[in-house]
Parts: structure tokens; sequence; C-alpha cells
């Protein structure tokens, strides 16, 4: 090469070094060791750091928290099922374990509708019958029965229960 000069110096060279027992794991089932500086005059951030994750945490705990609004009573047993009418938004109709059905009015948190004995058994679904602003609605139970409903007619009648069949 013409031109290159290549200049010999000696320098020290540091290199960082620990023992592997310091950080290799005896068995298996050992917790990982981590190397940890406790000593509060390393990290003088440490505390603000701790105090700004924790603020941090209940901000997103409460940002994703949804705010209680109302309690529907009145089944006896769970609710096991739960449709809404897409065209009437103020309309809900549950079912619940003991086989009731139950048309409830969102605004005044009241039940509108009921059939007591709707089936024999656990009410597993309701939904609606789509197609406009109609007012008929299925609901399913462990009775292995589909029974379709309309909201205008009385569900509760002397003689019991009339649903359309």
């Amino acid at each position: 090469m013409v031109g290159a000069r290549f200049i010999a110096t000696r320098s020290k060279i540091k290199a960082l070094s620990r023992s592997t027992a310091e950080y290799t794991r005896e068995t298996k089932s050992d917790i990982q060791k981590l190397p940890r500086n406790i000593d509060p005059e390393l990290h003088p951030l440490e505390r603000a750091r701790e105090y700004k994750r924790a603020l941090n945490a209940a901000k997103l705990e409460r940002m994703f928290a949804k705010p209680f609004l109302a309690s529907l009573s009145g089944h006896i047993d769970g609710v096991y099922a739960m449709a809404k009418n897409p065209w009437d938004l103020d309309s809900v109709v549950t079912g619940s374990g003991d086989g009731e059905l139950r048309m409830w009015s969102l605004s005044s948190q009241e039940t509108v509708w009921r059939a007591p004995e709707a089936h024999r058994g656990i009410v597993k679904g309701v939904c609606n019958i789509p197609g406009g602003e109609t007012d008929r609605f299925l609901s399913v139970g462990t009775d292995k029965l589909v029974k379709v409903w309309s909201r205008s007619e009385s569900a509760v009648a002397s003689d019991g229960i009339t649903p359309e069949t």
C-alpha cells in the first residue's frame, strides 16, 4: 500500500468479568437470578419512577372500567339469556334458570311483560325475529322446545301460558 502507515501503540483493555455462579441456576425450577442494585443513591429517581408507574396503572384501570348503570331485579334464578331488540332500544328480553321470560323497559327499569313458566328448565337462548318493527321473539330452553312469543299478547293468563306454537 502506498502512503499507508500503521502505528502500533500499547493500550490497556478493560474487560468485565463475573462469576458464573452469580447468574446460573442450580436447577431448572430455580428462579433466574438478576443483578439488582438496591442502593438508593445510585438510582435517585427510583421512587418517582415507581410512583409514576402506579399512577399510570390506576389511570388505565379507571379508563377501562365500565360504569354500573342499573340493576334489573325480578328473576328468582340467574339470567342465562338476553336479547336486545334493535328496533326498540328501550326493551330487553331475558330468560332465567327457572324457565321464566321477562321483557324489561330500560327507561323505567321495570318488567313490562313476563311468562313465569315459559320453559321446563333453563332458558338457554332468546332472540328477536328480524324483519322490521316486529314484536315477536323466540326462546329456547333445556326442555328442547323453541317457542315463538308476541309482546302484544298477554303471556300470563288465568289458565297458564299462551305462547304461539
